[in-house]
This record gives C-alpha cells, structure tokens and sequence, in this order.
C-alpha cells in the first residue's frame, strides 16, 4: 500500500488553513503526487526526488539538505541528529494566485522573510477527489500519532523513576559517607582524650612519686663525673709565653745603646725536655691558666723597672745663669784647642 499523508498547510496573508494529501508514487518516498483542496477546488502537482534541486529560489544549503526540509514538512519525518538546526525558523505557507496553490517553504532571517523554495499546484477542475478518504487517513494518523505520544510519554515517566532511584541511591550514599566519616571523627577524638588522660595520670604518678636518698645521690654523682669529664675534655692548652717586646726608642742614642749593652734583653726561655713533657700531658684547669698568666706579667713588669734603673740619671748641664766663673775658663780651653789645632796644621804643610 502506498504511503499517505495530510498535511494542513498554513495562509501567508491570513484565511483558512488548506489541506494538502500527499501520496506515494514512485520508488523514492519524495515522489509523490500532491493534491490540494481550498473549498471544492482541487490542485493537483506531481513532483520527482531527482527534480527537488529546481524548486529551490535562494536556498544555499546542499542537495541533501534541502531534501531533508522537504522531507520534513511532506512526510512529516525528523531530521536527522545533528540535522535539527536545519528547520529553525522554516515554515510551509500557501497563497492563491491565478488559480494555483502555490506552497512556500520561507524562512525568517531578522524579522525578513526568505523565500528558500516553491512548489505550485495548479487548479484541476478535472480530478475528483474523495473527502471521506481523507478523513479515514487523517484519523488514523492521528490514532498512530496519539499511540506514539503515550508510548513516548510511558518511556519518559520509565525515564523519570529511573533517575529518582538513582538519586536516591546517591543521597544514601553521600548519607552514609557523612556518618561514617562523623563516626570515626568521633573515635578519633575518644582516643586522643583517653591518651591526653593516660599522660596526665602519669605525669601525676611521677610529680607524687617519693625517691630514696641513695637513688638521688648516686644520680647526682653520676652526672657529676659527666661533667668533670666534659670538663676535661674540654680544657684549653697552656698559654702562650709573653713576647718580647721592642726596645723604647729614645731621644739620645748613645745613652740607649749604653742601656741596651748593660740590660740584658729578656729571652723566652728554649723549651727544655721537661717543658716539652709537660704539654703533652692534658692542658692545665682554667685557674692554672690565669696564674701562669699573672706571673708572667708581673715578671715583665719587673724587668721593664729594672731596665729603667740601668738607664741612670744622664750628667747635669753646666747653664750660664749658674756658673758664671767658669765660663772664661772653658773659652781658654777652647782658644787653645783651636791654637793645637793650627800647629798640626803647619806641621802637616
């Protein structure tokens, strides 16, 4: 049995809604005759699938597409997925002019109508046409139609509590992870306070024990000995000898070096073997150390008095505000002075 279709078709311009009866003709579902009835008028066209590319007006879409628009207001079938956006803002209009039905497939582009396609159906005063028929496809169209909208609405509903069970499956779990997590926060804190208790019950066991006297001093001993130990251990090395210092120099060399050759320089003194043993056994305690230090500057400081005692008291000088009465004495001496002076000259000539 050929596939039928009616299909109400929309006015343009405002009136009454024509319905158009599509029927299978050929091999292609798209070959079909078409027939239109406005009151008692008939119209009637025939097209082909391999004819759809020439009723296209400012359709840019592919061969494929266009079929598929075709399909969809004709047949009544949907597009493709990913096909949907195909038929947004399409829709099938008829108009009246000189006696055809022309149907238009126009699309609204920013509030511009677009006229991607036409099919004209002229009048057919001829064909005659049965009513009831029509009638009887168009009930049970809509049987099959309702039929569908209940088995849809059916898997919808199954959807539907599918996606509550689940739901529910999940607030249960998020449920049981709260509890369980609250449960072993809570065990977690009982034992901390149980650890916290156990340490205060011991840190009072210990601050109310009593110890025996002999236990304290054995212990005080031992740490004792630690620290002397250590101690030693620890000891510096003997200080160094005290350096010889330079000698002071003076205004008057000759009385320096008369003091130089009758002090004699203090030397450190050569290390003998008994020194040499002495700092390889362990270095001495610190109050060792600063005695040996205080005797050494107290030696220096004695040889530095010593060495200004050696110096003496440089001769006094004859002034002339003093002595007046050896001053013609002293010229004599040195006029003859200068007399000697001239004879060792003349003998020498």
């Amino acid at each position: 049995m050929s596939a039928r279709n009616i299909v109400p078709v929309e006015p343009a311009n405002g009136g009454d809604t024509v319905v158009i009866e599509v029927l299978q003709e050929g091999s292609h579902p798209l070959d079909v005759r078409l027939v239109g009835c406005e009151g008692e008028t008939p119209y009637v066209t025939s097209i082909k699938h391999r004819n759809l590319g020439a009723l296209k007006h400012k359709f840019k879409g592919s061969d494929h597409e266009w079929a598929t628009i075709v399909s969809h207001f004709l047949l009544q079938q949907q597009p493709e997925v990913g096909e949907a956006a195909l038929l947004d803002g399409i829709r099938m209009v008829y108009t009246l002019k000189n006696k055809s039905l022309e149907l238009s497939f126009r699309k609204d582009v920013q509030n511009i109508k677009v006229t991607l396609g036409e099919i004209v159906l002229p009048e057919d005063d001829e064909f005659e046409f049965n009513p009831f028929e029509w009638a009887q496809v168009s009930a049970v169209a809509h049987a099959q139609t309702l039929k569908q909208m209940v088995d849809l609405e059916a898997q919808v509903k199954s959807k539907q509590q599918t996606i509550a069970k689940l739901n529910a499956q999940l607030e249960d779990f998020i449920k049981t992870k709260h509890e369980t997590e609250t449960a072993m926060l809570q065990q977690f804190m009982q034992l901390l306070n149980e650890k916290k208790r156990k340490i205060r019950d011991q840190s009072r066991l210990l601050a109310g024990a009593k110890v025996e006297k002999p236990t304290t001093a054995a212990v005080q001993s031992s740490r004792a000995n630690a620290k002397t130990a250590d101690t030693k251990t620890r000891r510096a090395g003997a200080s160094r000898t005290s350096k010889r210092k330079a000698p002071a120099q003076s205004a008057e060399p000759d009385a320096e070096e008369q003091s130089n050759d009758e002090m004699p320089e203090p030397m450190t003194p050569e290390q003998s073997d008994n020194e040499t043993d002495v700092e390889d056994e362990p270095a001495p305690s610190a109050t060792e150390t600063s005695s040996q230090t205080l005797r050494s500057t107290s030696v220096a400081q004695s040889s530095k008095s010593e060495a200004t005692e050696s110096k003496g008291v440089p001769p006094p000088r004859a002034l002339p505000f003093v002595k007046r009465t050896g001053m013609p004495t002293r010229s004599r001496d040195v006029t003859a002075a200068d007399d000697d002076d001239d004879e060792t000259d003349d003998e020498e000539l």
